[in-house]
């Protein structure tokens, strides 16, 4: 996948992965929970409906970004490899 890198606009952060075969998008966004309590990371692919969306926790920025960049690449792997399997 190619990856544009994450940008910063106050306390939430944001970057695209494009597939590189098929060309789907998936957006990710992590963003700082109040009382600086931990980050809340969501992956979504363009054109899917809200309810297929990934999301979690993670204790801090470098974290919450890691996770959301690992969720689009395993969505990413199912996808190219025809499973339906949502796990």
């Amino acid at each position: 996948m190619l990856k544009q890198p994450w940008s910063k606009a106050e306390d939430i952060l944001s970057a695209t992965l494009v597939a590189r075969s098929g060309g789907a998008r998936y957006h990710l966004i992590a963003e700082r929970l109040p009382a600086n309590d931990g980050w809340d990371w969501t992956v979504w692919r363009q054109g899917d409906e809200p309810e297929a969306s990934r999301h979690g926790y993670a204790p801090g920025a470098i974290t919450a970004m890691a996770a959301a960049e690992g969720a689009a690449w395993h969505w990413e792997t199912r996808a190219a490899t025809g499973s339906s399997a949502d796990t």
